[in-house]
């Protein structure tokens, strides 16, 4: 969806910002897809999501007696309605994101998908308080390397590195984007092949068979209210930033050089900001 977006975002305005925002929405939905996955395949093998594993382990490491079956029950049940609303959310930003009212729309956007990483804690929590890696050492690696990947593209991101340092040289190869792209798909490989292992744990010995519901339902329903808010921006007058429109007019000046000369187009300041 990216590519798609990148390669017919000049046809138009409306459609640079339809493509960009059905982007943002592919993002939210990968993002909750890997959130189903995690809950059916990852969390129920981790030791502190096991009732009968933390209630003595919180009795003997803090002194507490507290049974654990119910705080877990809790988590299991929000796990997916919360990761719903967080990729609607966060599709909601990102498109808002596209508007003047924005100053930094990249750290915006990075900062929001961040978000939705949050529901894999649970996978950190167990390392720092199990044997993850004695227990589990192909989710150990993959998972820290996966979001060392993503720290990377992050940076990229945000920074605008190289192109930032040498203006004009990396607006072919090289460019932060590029970068930004290349660091996400290596993380999504790691995260693809931990989920995979898990999978073919699950298959060993499943603890309970993913629902319909809870599967294909979520999926669908995400749909609709991601189609939902993509039609809303749309249909608003606004639906792409002074910023956008600026950059737009520079390439035409660019382009329209042998049927007028440069000094007789105005390139708008705000192009270069």
């Amino acid at each position: 969806m990216s590519c798609t977006a990148h390669v017919f975002s000049c046809l138009s305005l409306r459609l640079r910002a339809a493509f960009f925002y059905l982007d943002y929405a592919s993002i939210s939905y990968y993002g909750f897809g890997s959130t189903v996955a995690y809950y059916y395949y990852l969390l129920p093998g981790l030791s502190l999501l096991d009732a009968r594993v933390m209630t003595p382990y919180v009795q003997q490491r803090l002194g507490w007696h507290v049974d654990c079956t119910r705080l877990i029950a809790a988590y299991r049940a929000l796990v997916l309605p919360v990761a719903f609303v967080l990729a609607v959310a966060c599709t909601v930003a990102c498109c808002k994101s596209r508007t003047d009212w924005c100053t930094y729309p990249f750290a915006l956007r990075t900062f929001v998908f961040v978000m939705p990483l949050s529901m894999a804690c649970p996978i950190m929590l167990e390392s720092w308080l199990f044997d993850l890696r004695g227990e589990n050492p192909t989710l150990f690696v993959h998972f820290y390397r996966r979001y060392f990947w993503l720290v990377v593209a992050a940076f990229f991101n945000v920074s605008k590195i190289p192109e930032r340092i040498q203006p004009g040289l990396f607006d072919i190869i090289g460019h932060s984007h590029q970068l930004f792209h290349i660091f996400t798909f290596l993380s999504i490989y790691d995260q693809v092949y931990y989920v995979e292992e898990g999978l073919r744990q699950f298959l060993q010995a499943p603890p309970a068979a993913p629902t319909f519901s809870g599967t294909v339902g979520y999926m669908l329903l995400l749909v609709v209210c991601l189609g939902l808010v993509i039609r809303k921006f749309l249909n608003n007058s606004e639906f792409c930033s002074k910023k956008s429109t600026d950059r737009i007019l520079f390439l035409s000046c660019v382009f329209d050089l042998k049927q007028r000369p440069l000094k007789d187009k105005i390139i708008p300041l705000s192009f270069f900001r």
